[in-house]
């Protein structure tokens, strides 16, 4: 159920923004809200009554609205959010990856310690909206694989508020020099 829980973790950061077909679609600076929603939380020694409590953990989440800084918004990079995913280990390998045309999919098989987990993720990303329907499965021994199914959605609200959370910005990322 970790993996399940930090892999969604992840999964949320490169849903953040989109690619389009003319350039990068970046989220417009903004107060924005986001719901989560759990379809589908099963596997072995989960109980039913986990599923609502995940749901409770998401609504406390999303009940947080973030403003997100001109600054931010022009760090943000769905193909580098894809690239990291295979961190140091390079223990994710992302595979059918579309992020074009607001649309945003891919799919990551990844391992941790020796367990198997398959992330994808479904849906549509623009200036003011994203919807994304997102899977998680983990196959694992003792009883802790399972499969988390969630709609995530993000809303610009309109301008950021006093004392809304403000993410960090993201680093930029460095590109090598060109050989002359």
């Amino acid at each position: 159920m970790r993996n399940l829980i930090a892999l969604t973790g992840v999964a949320l950061l490169v849903a953040g923004c989109g690619k389009g077909d003319s350039g990068p679609v970046k989220r417009q600076p903004g107060s924005w809200s986001q719901k989560i929603e759990i379809v589908e939380f099963a596997g072995p020694g989960i109980k039913p009554e986990q599923k609502a409590q995940m749901q409770q953990m998401m609504n406390m989440m999303a009940g947080v609205s973030a403003c997100i800084t001109p600054e931010f918004a022009a760090q943000e990079d769905a193909e580098k959010n894809l690239t990291a995913m295979g961190g140091a280990q390079n223990n994710c390998k992302v595979t059918d990856k579309t992020i074009s045309g607001g649309k945003i999919a891919f799919t990551a098989n990844c391992s941790k310690d020796g367990r198997a987990v398959k992330l994808t993720a479904d849906g549509t990303s623009s200036a003011t909206e994203q919807n994304i329907k997102m899977s998680v499965e983990s196959a694992g021994t003792n009883n802790d694989g399972g499969k988390l199914v969630m709609n995530v959605s993000a809303k610009r609200e309109g301008e950021c508020k006093p004392g809304e959370f403000t993410p960090p910005v993201p680093k930029a990322v460095a590109t090598p020099a060109a050989k002359s």
